[in-house]
């Protein structure tokens, strides 16, 4: 009896995970994978050499093998402009003697993008993250690691965020329409 119980309750199992695999493939379901650009070659003045720079390369590379990365503004059909990239610490609490018990770190982030002709794609935007951090002097030096790795999520953050809205259809229709091909 055991057996037979055990046997259909695998049953029900598997005869579950097909109709859920079936459900999932009806609804359109698809992994995202690459989303190649309509344009070949894109400029930015984000540094290469920065942490958030290279997070910016791999994902437009990842996402769009076609499109190359210029040097330069006056070779590029699509130019990605920084105008703004910052980092703030502000005090949140005191304890009784004055000393700071917990931080707000911010990290901000402006661009727009613009085509070979000037044409924005994606106007002024402001891309922002802030994390709290609990402080103690007592852990100064472990506070301050863990003040770094925070600004390095923030970063993966935003880089995340701007690299969809680069590959956003908005953008894409925009390019389109003032680059008809």
């Amino acid at each position: 009896m055991q057996t037979t119980t055990s046997a259909l309750t695998s049953r029900r199992l598997l005869v579950g995970l097909l109709l859920l695999c079936l459900l999932i493939s009806a609804c359109g379901f698809k992994m995202r994978g690459q989303a190649p650009l309509p344009f070949e070659t894109l400029y930015t003045n984000v540094s290469r050499n920065s942490a958030f720079g290279i997070q910016i390369y791999r994902l437009l590379k990842a996402s769009s093998p076609n499109t190359t990365m210029v040097d330069s503004a006056a070779q590029a059909q699509v130019r990605l402009n920084q105008q703004a990239f910052s980092r703030t610490r502000s005090d949140v609490s005191l304890d009784y003697e004055g000393k700071v018990e917990e931080y707000e770190l911010g990290l901000v982030f402006i661009f727009n993008m613009t085509d070979a002709k000037g044409n924005v794609l994606i106007p002024t935007t402001r891309l922002s993250a802030t994390r709290l951090m609990p402080y103690s002097e007592d852990d100064a030096a472990a506070k301050a690691a863990e003040m770094q790795l925070l600004y390095s999520d923030m970063e993966k953050s935003i880089a995340d965020r701007l690299y969809r809205r680069v590959i956003s259809e908005d953008a894409i229709e925009r390019y389109k329409q003032f680059n008809p091909q």
